[in-house]
């Protein structure tokens, strides 16, 4: 006996105009993964992914010395120096699908201390 086939629509990608977006280069190192559009930069950082976030921590001094630590519950971090001169807008929000996303909380811009 043969089993009965589905009628299944294969979903087929509709063509990008030319022009639309720029030619997209990607690197992989290990789980992490560097995306290149133009002038832009995404790195994304696969090591971490499916750990608990324990806590957020933002460091900053009048030196030259920033980070962001990113702690998590099996006692690892991931640490992110930051160069002197950034200001930090900081947004929690829920992703809607292709819609902008819902913003549930905004906080103050965090800048680096100025040295006198």
């Amino acid at each position: 006996m043969t089993s009965p086939r589905r009628n299944r629509r294969r979903r087929t990608k509709k063509p990008i105009e030319e022009g639309k977006l720029p030619l997209s280069v990607a690197n992989r190192e290990g789980k992490t993964t560097i995306r290149n559009y133009g002038d832009r930069r995404f790195v994304r950082i696969g090591e971490v992914r499916g750990k608990v976030v324990a806590h957020v921590e933002l460091y900053t001094s009048k030196q030259d010395s920033h980070s962001l630590t990113i702690r998590f519950q099996d006692q690892t971090a991931l640490n992110m120096a930051i160069s002197p001169g950034f200001t930090i807008s900081a947004e929690y929000y829920k992703r809607q699908g292709l819609a902008d996303p819902r913003v549930l909380k905004r906080w103050p811009q965090i800048s680096s201390e100025q040295l006198p």
